[in-house]
């Protein structure tokens, strides 16, 4: 086993080299915070979550942990061809999930909600095609089977998903098409997970059982739980602990975005729960659900969440507001530290009338700067004169247009592979979003397609340019012999990744320098604008502070926020912007991007006053 452990030490440290080159020039900067909670020595699972970005997830995981660690993973992207043999290489453990080998079924299914245990059929063949403990999925519902009655009725264990929304297609008695998902026994995937664990080493898994671009995470599967308490019921010595780790993404599927790798609190699989797993039956179910609940709350601290997109761009705009009234800059990790326990007390105020009018405004903010296509950061500097507008804008035009001229050969260079990569993403994002019943649209398996598709296409397309160089310059200059060509083709090949580098550097900086212009256009066009942008932003930072003051039981003070922050030991890795502007970069400071319409209309606020002071009384006192 001691050899094994180095083997795979080797193999797992060649690998993490490799995830840790591509994800260094996919994303501009990965940082991790709460590393100091993970154990150094003893038995651990992580649980990671939200499964948003398929693949890549995985990568920035086994990039950034601090010990070695074997992935449990889906069957069937153990079989693929390149995930499939990163997996073999990292010995994953392959499981295979009923949804994976989900059949449709024979006929349709009818759901009377007076009969809530009981499904019959039409034109059905249950007997031939069900088992006892098999999942019937329709509408939204999946529907446990306990019981195979006839060809054309089977009674049921309980209703997993009890939504309204999602059994409302059910109380229409309208005869519905239905999937079925096989029970799959998992025993031997709990055994070589057991056998990891009493070996002291660590498992991984994504519990929401697939990648997905929700807002929320979906609801974790027990097979962790099961896994934790089922070891420590066979070796009650087993100090096994579970550590919840967050990713957080800032726009996961984009090139050159950001991610901050977030551990949590650990948990300590109790030994009285594992005792109570033992004796099976509701007890048994009843240490699962509580460990599920615990770890459920544990997710809570690392992840950021909410019930849909606006609502989440509403969070993150009110929470960047409060921190410009407290004046203290905020580095990647303590923004998203900071918009979670944000979150966590805005979900938990909704329904306030005063929050639900301050949510309004922050929208309406937003709206705003979409009109003038500037970043919330930029507002601060849009109260400059215009002499010193005029200058600045000058000096960073002809900046920009140096560097666009210097990346411009790169750019064009590149065409091919920007066109296949984006190409083949969205191909694999339709085919995704058409075989799923959980994702939105389906934007999770958009990086990890360029990602894989660039992996080949890069290397293959530089040999090509370093080939037809070769090749014309033999041809036209001097004989070459075919180990010089090869020599050559391979120096040329290696100077351009180093090149393609360098200007991947450089065209960051050009970003910069092009975000931070519209600032100074706008304050050159329109000086009443930023005016009235900055009114708006003040009068919603002085009262989003106070609402949050009046509720210090349920938000952190930002002082706490920020001492917890610092305490934990915070690592990084970044592609950083060549020191050609000092502007910091939009893409995590930034609200929600909407189109940007060509004029705005200053009418409606040319009377506008300054709004009133908190509290607020109605939303007409704060209408724009």
């Amino acid at each position: 086993m001691t050899g094994q452990l180095c083997i795979d030490a080797i193999t797992q440290g060649i690998v993490k080299v490799g995830f840790r080159v591509i994800l260094h020039v996919f994303f501009r900067e990965i940082k991790t915070s709460g590393v100091d909670q993970v154990p150094a020595n003893g038995p651990c699972i992580f649980i990671v979550g939200p499964h948003s970005n398929q693949f890549v997830d995985g990568m920035v995981f086994y990039s950034y942990t601090v010990r070695r660690t074997y992935s449990v993973m889906a069957a069937v992207s153990y079989k693929k061809p390149v995930i499939g043999h990163i997996g073999q290489v990292l010995r994953a453990i392959p499981v295979v999930r009923p949804q994976d080998i989900m059949k449709s079924g024979t006929g349709h299914v009818l759901y009377d909600p007076m009969d809530p245990y009981r499904v019959r059929g039409v034109g059905t063949m249950f007997t031939q095609e069900l088992m006892p403990r098999d999942t019937v999925v329709f509408v939204g519902c999946k529907l446990q089977v306990i019981k195979v009655v006839s060809d054309t009725e089977m009674e049921i264990a309980y209703t997993l998903d009890t939504r309204e929304d999602a059994l409302a297609g059910c109380k229409s008695n309208v005869p519905c098409v239905f999937k079925i998902a096989p029970h799959v026994d998992q025993t031997p995937v709990y055994e070589e997970v057991h056998n990891y664990l009493d070996n002291n080493q660590c498992i991984v898994i994504f519990p929401e059982g697939g990648s997905h671009d929700r807002t929320e995470m979906l609801p974790l599967k027990a097979g962790f739980a099961v896994m934790a308490l089922g070891a420590v019921a066979e070796n009650p010595s087993l100090d096994l602990k579970i550590i919840p780790v967050g990713l957080n993404y800032f726009h996961p599927d984009q090139f050159r975005s950001r991610a901050v790798v977030s551990y949590g609190q650990p948990i300590s699989v109790s030994h009285e729960d594992a005792e109570m797993f033992k004796r099976g039956g509701r007890d048994k179910h009843e240490a699962v659900m509580r460990l599920l609940d615990q770890s459920d709350e544990a997710f809570k601290g690392v992840t950021i969440s909410a019930p849909d997109d606006d609502t989440l761009c509403i969070i993150r705009a009110a929470c960047r507001l409060r921190e410009s009234d407290h004046h203290t800059p905020l580095s990647i990790e303590q923004i998203v530290q900071h918009n979670r326990d944000f979150a966590k007390g805005w979900n938990q105020l909704r329904s306030d009338p005063q929050l639900q009018a301050l949510s309004r405004r922050v929208k309406l903010y937003n709206e705003t700067l979409s009109f003038f296509d500037i970043k919330d950061h930029q507002v601060e500097k849009l109260n400059i004169p215009q002499m010193t507008a005029a200058r600045l804008l000058v000096q960073r035009l002809t900046k920009l247009l140096v560097v666009s001229g210097v990346c411009a050969p790169a750019y064009i260079a590149n065409l091919p592979l920007m066109w296949i990569t984006q190409y083949i993403s969205k191909m694999k994002q339709r085919e995704a979003l058409a075989g799923s019943m959980v994702k939105v649209a389906a934007k999770d398996v958009l990086a990890t397609w360029k990602v894989l598709v660039a992996a080949f296409a890069v290397p293959s397309l530089y040999l090509l340019y370093a080939g037809i160089y070769v090749f014309y310059f033999a041809k036209n200059r001097i004989f070459l012999s075919p180990k010089a060509k090869i020599l050559k083709i391979s120096n040329l090949f290696a100077l351009q990744l180093i090149l393609q580098y360098g200007f991947l550097r450089l065209g960051d900086a050009g970003r910069d320098l092009y975000k931070s212009t519209k600032p100074l256009f706008l304050a050159l066009r329109n000086p009443k604008a930023g005016e009235i942008l900055q009114s708006m932003r003040s009068n919603l930072a002085k009262d989003i502070t106070t609402f949050v003051s009046q509720h210090t039981n349920i938000f952190p003070t930002f002082d706490e926020n920020i001492e917890n922050i610092n305490e934990s030991p915070i690592t990084r890795e970044t592609s950083p912007t060549l020191s050609i502007v000092t502007t910091t970069s939009a893409d995590s400071q930034g609200l929600c991007d909407t189109p940007n319409p060509d004029k705005f209309d200053l009418d409606m606020y040319k009377e506008q006053k300054p709004e009133s002071s908190f509290p607020i009384k109605n939303e007409t006192e704060h209408s724009i």
